[in-house]
């Protein structure tokens, strides 16, 4: 996994500000290959947070503030509620493919 502890610190504790104290989240890309070089941060996460309004405003300020804590870096956000119906492949092969940080 190419993350610094900053980094993945950084990750968990916005997501639990933001998301809920019992979010899940996972790194999947190519983040998760050591051999690899480069690439964005890929962050698969399913929220406490129900209510799309409210999950909406919640991903702009995690990213806003994550980006406040480790610098300008790409990074792309899938969010799912655990409860939705909605399944797309995207969630499984992240929740497959990926580490889960927190």
């Amino acid at each position: 996994m190419r993350l610094t502890l900053l980094q993945k610190t950084a990750i968990c504790e916005t997501a639990s500000k933001y998301f809920g104290a019992d979010v899940q989240v996972w790194l999947f890309g190519s983040r998760v290959n050591d051999q690899a070089k480069g690439g964005d941060i890929d962050l698969y996460i399913e929220p406490q947070i129900q209510n799309p309004a409210e999950l909406i405003a919640a991903k702009l300020q995690f990213l806003r503030d994550l980006h406040k804590r480790i610098g300008e870096q790409k990074v792309d956000v899938v969010l799912h509620r655990p409860n939705s119906l909605m399944d797309l492949p995207v969630y499984r092969i992240a929740k497959q493919t990926g580490v889960l940080l927190k």
